[in-house]
């Protein structure tokens, strides 16, 4: 399974075209866009990651992060609990 990338920390600024997405951002884009750039969100993340599992369903890829162990809610991420039956 592929591990999940944050990807670079921001486009090339020199690039005119690199920023060219950003015309259709929604408020919920520009947090992202701010969110990801954060070095300490960046860590935090990357810790949560090591303890997640990983798991398959059709085209979607699911990351269970389990809830006692991970807090991302103080950056203002929004999460579904999974009921395993």
């Amino acid at each position: 399974m592929n591990e999940t990338r944050l990807g670079p920390a921001w486009p090339d600024w020199q690039d005119d075209d690199a920023y060219g997405y950003v015309e259709q951002l929604t408020s919920r884009g520009w947090a992202w866009e701010f969110l990801r750039r954060n070095l300490d969100f960046q860590n935090h993340l990357t810790n949560a990651l090591r303890r997640a599992e990983r798991a398959k369903a059709g085209y979607v890829d699911i990351i269970m992060l389990p809830s006692n162990t991970v807090d991302l809610s103080p950056w203002g991420l929004l999460f579904c609990k999974l009921y395993r039956t």
